[in-house]
């Protein structure tokens, strides 16, 4: 072959969606962080990324991270799941979303997905409880969220509404944010903050086949754009954030050798800089092979592996035929010797290809169209990946044991051996402690297994090219999973770990010393999801687990009890003062909370009027505007809690555009008077890097109401972002406190009712009705903006009419010379579903249960995660009552488990649903 194959792992960051579960979000920075807590990290991307609580507020491990900027992205280019929650909440509308922040855990068991926009809070699902401003609720599907205006967060979990109340807590400043744990995440993202689209990897122990070894800890990937929309030809520009580990000794040709691996391409510029422990590396990639899966027939093809008689079979299940010139069959990262080609000049529904493979191996069927560089994987196979057990004696050892029928050379294995203490143990290419071939019942031994060990079986053999290997076999030797939480009932312990284990391995300790109720004296056996009640606590209290079973017992779960309270920072820019108000919660020692501004003790504290701050007091207090509130709770040892957060005065700029001299006046509204040093001006056609410039500072040393400045050059996409820069003690906080884009980007959203289709303007800033024109299938619509309206403010609407379904309504921003699209809309036809789940044959029937004809070419279904391709009504050409089509529900590799089946109008709009489960 002539052209450059690059290896790629499933898990990697070039495999992993852009946009997951729920994961379409936005930001509005003006609104996000008044009660939210701040940190280092700057704009756009700390205001989403604090509405997901830290790893240490769940007790979970996070696999993967992402951050995405969606604001000019077309709802077309979001995925049907993403689609399917916002229909759910039906008062969002997708072009009100901007920016998206989720996490997903290890093993699928945990998705968060943190929205921001200009969207009112949703009232979906059933309430479970309120949290100052944001609504607790559960949906439908077992989903819970946690809702306020303009934000968002979607839980999917065991336990979705306690963690969507933990990220009310998270936004409110309560309870740590995911930058601040995993430890590398802040760090990670400062520098890939001018990015559109981010990939983290914050724990690479659970990518081993991404072959960093010890030496890095995590990965983080920034795009300029979403990958839905990357060009399939020429180069791309990308950047990487290595977190090295505290001993690695690594030179740049070792990185860049390493992310080559990675990326999928060939880097042609590379730029490296280092600094405290990571890597920057910016890179100018010429592309590969691109996955197209639309390119590609569309068709449905399996492979079926035998290990025990060392064969893969390839069976066309249905679908359009494939020309067998284009299919490319892989085997341990070569072309095998047998093709389709040698069989069959085109592979149809029903042909089946037997492929000889061995016990043990790695087998993909490509189609690859080499003229217009495109690829997809029909499907791929680990043989033998079945054929090994794994058991641990609880002491140090490990024990592989291969129960396959037919003998395996033990050549073609490698063991990995990865400790704890961040060192690697000798790979051992042919397992050396195995004589002759692998038998069945033949076991492979790992010794000096620790806790937190990781050991691995793989193929010796190099991975298929676009694809990543999965091991034969892992374990991970780690402590039992608790998690302790203080609620109104006190503390509680949650086991989450899957093993059974006897409750007097454990033992509870209070402040260091045994505590008065013990795991033993509930239940005899720990499983999963069991709760224990500790006990009522004074706030300070320390708790914690610890496991007996190691030699050395181990803390397996530890927290500081600490005041759980809705405390409302307002600012009131008439007299110049903020009040505390506790509006709900638990009574505080007014002695343990402390008034901060700007991190240093305001002049007024709430233990000078109170003893007890409990629900319905309040302190008022003078401060400056552009000065950072907190209200802290100090529990002593260097353990503190954020109550509440605010910046005074943020609200008071506003902005205007003038599109003839490509200038931006920013003007300040407030009564008080300001000081302006430290507002910067960020102007992100240069950079978004948090050195702007103090323009306010240079014209004024203090700000009257009405005082303005003046940005120049600015083009209709850029923004201007205005920054609050203040030195901390350990580090420079970057905080935006407003920020304007001249080019309307989530101006309107629409709202179907009875009178009709109505148009709803949700921008902040005022503008001119005639500056829009709304156009329904390409043609001037019937009612123009400025028919209703002179200005448009915030909430302004426009009734339209009527529409038949599969109308395309679209707003346009006319002031530069092309006229801008905004937003568009389809009007969705008024159907009901019904999913009759059949899990004896793994399939589900859908019936059209009532409502509008639709034509077939119209519908589809989607089953996630196995088929996001939706499949459409055979031998229909209109969908009315009654009518049915059947949909197989693919295994994965943990079986059929949970699953989503949509029905879809237009390949894109999810018009019903049902999540289902095996």
């Amino acid at each position: 072959m002539q052209r450059r194959e690059v290896l790629l792992g499933s898990g990697t960051v070039a495999a992993v969606s852009l946009l997951g579960y729920a994961n379409a979000a936005s930001t509005d920075d003006t609104a996000a962080d008044e009660d939210g807590g701040g940190t280092a990290a700057p704009s756009d991307l700390d205001t989403v990324l604090e509405l997901v609580p830290a790893e240490s507020a769940l007790d979970a491990s996070y696999q993967r991270l992402h951050y995405a900027s969606v604001e000019e992205v077309d709802e077309n280019e979001l995925d049907h799941e993403t689609r399917r929650v916002l229909d759910d909440l039906d008062a969002i509308e997708s072009d009100s979303v901007s920016t998206v922040s989720s996490v997903h855990g290890e093993n699928g068991t945990l998705s968060i997905s943190a929205m921001t926009g200009s969207f009112d809070r949703p009232e979906a699902g059933d309430a479970t409880g309120e949290d100052g401003d944001w609504r607790i609720a559960e949906l439908d599907d077992g989903d819970a969220i946690a809702a306020t205006d303009d934000r968002l967060v979607v839980v999917t979990a065991e336990d979705p509404t306690g963690i969507a109340e933990t990220a009310a807590e998270v936004a409110r400043g309560d309870t740590e944010s995911v930058l601040k744990s995993p430890e590398n995440t802040e760090p990670t993202f400062e520098r890939l903050e001018s990015s559109e689209y981010v990939i983290f990897l914050p724990n690479l122990e659970d990518f081993d086949h991404l072959e960093f070894g010890d030496d890095v800890e995590s990965i983080g990937v920034g795009f300029e754009q979403p990958r839905t929309r990357t060009a399939s030809s020429g180069t791309r520009e990308t950047e990487f954030v290595l977190g090295l580990a505290p001993d690695a000794d690594v030179d740049d040709d070792w990185i860049v050798e390493r992310l080559e691996r990675v990326e999928p391409g060939e880097f042609v510029e590379t730029s490296i800089d280092r600094t405290d422990g990571f890597v920057h590396v910016e890179a100018v990639v010429d592309l590969p092979p691109e996955r197209d899966r639309d390119a590609a027939p569309d068709a449905r093809v399996r492979a079926h592996p035998v290990a025990d008689e060392g064969i893969v079979t390839f069976e066309h299940l249905d679908g359009e035929s494939i020309d067998t010139d284009e299919l490319e069959v892989w085997l341990d990262g070569e072309l095998a010797d047998a093709q389709l080609a040698d069989e069959y000049d085109a592979f149809v529904e029903g042909d089946t290809f037997e492929l000889e493979t061995g016990p043990i191996a790695d087998v993909g069927l490509r189609w690859f169209d080499e003229a217009e560089d495109v690829y997809y994987y029909y499907d791929t196979a680990l043989v033998g990946g079945d054929s090994f057990e794994v058991s641990y004696d609880g002491d140090d050892t490990v024990e592989i044991t291969y129960v396959g029928d037919r003998d395996v050379d033990p050549d073609r294995l490698r063991l990995v051996h990865r400790t704890n203490d961040g060192s690697s143990a000798p790979e051992r290419t042919g397992i050396d402690d195995v004589s002759g071939s692998l038998t069945a019942g033949e076991t492979i031994t790992v010794e000096d297994v620790t806790l937190g060990d990781r050991v691995s079986l793989q193929l010796a053999a190099p991975a298929n090219p676009n694809r990543g290997q999965r091991p034969l076999a892992r374990y991970h030797v780690r402590p039992p999973r608790l998690h302790l939480r203080s609620r109104g009932e006190g503390v509680v312990a949650r086991y989450y770990d899957r093993q059974d284990r006897a409750a007097e391995e454990f033992r509870v300790l209070v402040e260091d010393d045994p505590g008065d109720v013990q795991f033993a004296d509930v239940t005899d056996t720990l499983s999963e999801g069991d709760e224990i009640e500790l006990g009522d606590f004074p706030h300070g209290t320390s708790v914690a687990v610890e496991w007996l079973e190691p030699d050395d017992p181990v803390v397996v779960a530890e927290t500081v009890v600490r005041p759980s309270a809705h405390i409302q920072l307002a600012y009131d820019d008439a007299e110049g003062t903020v009040t505390a108000e506790h509006v709900d919660g638990d009574p505080i020692a007014a002695d343990d909370l402390e008034l901060r501004f700007d991190g240093q003790p305001a002049d007024d504290q709430p233990a000078d009027e109170y003893e007890t701050f409990e629900p319905g007091d309040e302190l008022a207090s003078d401060v400056q505007p552009f000065t950072s509130i907190e209200l802290v709770w100090d529990g002593g040892e260097d353990v503190e809690h954020g109550l509440g957060r605010a910046i005074a005065g943020r609200e008071s700029i506003e902005a205007s555009y003038d599109p003839d001299a490509a200038e931006v006046e920013l003007v300040y509204t407030g009564e008080q008077p300001a000081d302006p040093d430290g507002l910067v001006i960020d102007h992100d056609h240069e950079a978004r890097s948090g050195d702007g410039d103090a323009l306010f500072a240079a014209e004024y040393e203090t700000l009257s109401q009405g005082d303005g400045i003046v940005v120049e050059d600015v083009a209709p996409e850029d923004r201007i972002t205005v920054m609050l820069v203040q030195d901390g003690e350990n580090h420079v906080s970057h905080r935006s406190i407003f920020h304007f884009t001249p080019e309307p980007r989530w101006a309107f959203s629409f709202d179907e009712r009875e009178n009709g289709l109505v148009a709803i303007y949700r921008e902040r800033t005022d503008r001119d009705a005639d500056h829009f024109e709304i156009l329904v299938d390409g043609d001037d619509a019937d009612v123009q903006p400025s028919d209703r309206h002179e200005t448009l403010s915030m909430g302004d609407e426009i009734v339209l009419g009527e529409f038949d379904a599969g109308t395309e309504l679209t707003i346009e921003w006319t002031v530069p010379d092309e006229p801008r699209e905004v937003t568009d809309h389809v009007v969705l036809p008024d159907a009901e579903f019904d999913f009759d789940h059949r899990p004896d044959d793994g399939t589900v029937v859908v019936e059209h249960a009532g409502g509008d004809e639709i034509a077939a070419e119209n519908l589809g279904v989607v089953v996630e995660p196995t088929r996001s391709e939706p499949t459409g009504w055979d031998d229909h050409e209109t969908v009315t009552e009654g009518d049915r089509t059947t949909v197989t529900i693919e295994e994965t590799e943990r079986g059929r488990g949970a699953t989503v089946v949509a029905v879809v109008f237009q390949e894109h709009r999810a018009i019903a649903h049902e999540r289902i489960d095996d």
